[in-house]
């Protein structure tokens, strides 16, 4: 009888220490690769991120100091300036980047009209140094080429009445009138060489010139101007004001200042300045000086205007003088000229760099221009002294 072998077990138990470790290695290989590829993708987006990161932190490190805004604004303004006088000087070809960028920005869409703050603050300040009205009257933006204004034509009226009487009707009666803008301008020709080898700042040197010749013109239309093609002058029609007469060799002219500020409303007079030239300032301080000295007070601050009866005398070299030869004129002008005389802007100082048109003869042309209106609006807000000599 054959014998049997005695069953033979097997352990088939799997080990799972060496499974477990099998799949941590497989893991971890398969993350190893992950974050292979994560920095690979990061380093190239840092790369290309790198100009635009190193430019905000330059911004961010330029506000964050003292004073940046200022520091900021001045730099901007002082980088315009330098793009300005360079493109003056050797037109677009003297730019760099930078400053082809600066005068790209401050290019209008329409012309190519590039404005530097430095040409519009000098021109201002001629502005209200050559025009006193400026300073002294209404003045208003607008959008179009010309403003209406309304005008009060007939004030309503009332009345007293009784517990039960009637009411009295009354309206007031308006009227339009309408301001238009007219153009400055000027044509400064300058050779290429003298730009080339000036040593003086053609900037300044330029601005200055276009400041003192618009500042001459609207001071002159705004006291005198006719209204054709340029601004309706305050004293265009001398006789729709009240007036007083004073002697033509100025005998009683302190007379005639104190009945014209005493003809004036009180309403007016109280915001009222005195508008003259130099000459008639010289005959009433004269006059003062030996008559009354309290009338006439100098100023005592640098810029701040001399008084007369307590109210500022503003230097207008458009005003008449007293009259020397046959004829009328009206030397002084005492007035509120705030509700008297509407100025209008339009359009600010505008430059323009035009070198093709004088190409052939070796000229660069610098074009400015401008465009403002004014016109008189309430005439019982000012009183004229007037002198009639036979």
């Amino acid at each position: 009888m054959k014998h049997l072998r005695p069953f033979e077990f097997k352990d088939e138990t799997p080990n799972v220490e060496a499974a477990i470790a099998s799949l941590t290695t497989a893991f971890d290989t398969k993350m190893t690769a992950l974050d292979s590829t994560v920095k690979a993708v990061e380093t190239k987006a840092t790369d290309a991120l790198k100009p635009l990161v190193e430019r905000l932190d330059k911004i961010e490190a330029k506000q964050g100091r003292p004073g940046s805004a200022v520091e900021t604004k001045d730099e901007a303004i002082a980088l315009e300036a330098k793009a300005l006088n360079s493109f003056f000087r050797g037109g677009a070809g003297a730019l760099d980047d930078v400053e082809k960028k600066t005068l790209n920005l401050g290019t209008g869409s329409a012309g190519g009209y590039v404005t530097a703050p430095e040409y519009s603050k000098v021109i201002i300040e001629k502005l209200l140094q050559y025009s006193p009205l400026r300073s002294v009257a209404s003045v208003m933006s607008i959008g179009s080429s010309k403003v209406y204004l309304p005008i009060l034509n007939t004030r309503l009226s009332g009345g007293w009445v009784t517990e039960t009487g009637s009411r009295p009707s009354s309206e007031p009666a308006f009227d339009q009138m309408s301001i238009e803008a007219f153009e400055q301008a000027v044509v400064v020709p300058i050779s290429n060489q003298l730009l080339e080898d000036s040593f003086i700042d053609l900037q300044s040197y330029v601005s200055g010139q276009i400041a003192t010749t618009f500042a001459a013109l609207e001071a002159d239309a705004f006291m005198t101007g006719d209204g054709s093609g340029k601004p309706t002058g305050l004293l265009k029609t001398p006789g729709d004001y009240a007036f007083v007469t004073a002697n033509a060799n100025g005998s009683d002219i302190l007379t005639a200042v104190i009945n014209a500020f005493y003809a004036l409303p009180n309403a007016y007079a109280s915001q009222g300045a005195w508008l003259m030239n130099r000459q008639t300032q010289g005959v009433i301080r004269a006059a003062a000086d030996t008559a009354n000295k309290t009338l006439w007070s100098d100023s005592l601050a640098n810029g701040t205007p001399a008084t007369l009866l307590g109210r500022p005398v503003l230097d207008a070299v458009s005003m008449d003088s007293l009259p020397t030869a046959t004829g009328t004129k009206y030397p002084i002008a005492f007035g509120d000229y705030r509700s008297a005389y509407q100025i209008v802007d339009r359009v600010g100082i505008q430059i323009k760099l035009d070198d093709l048109t004088g190409a052939d003869n070796g000229i660069v042309k610098i074009r400015a221009r401008r465009r403002v209106g004014g016109a008189p609006t309430l005439t019982e807000a000012v009183v004229l002294v007037k002198s009639t000599k036979a």
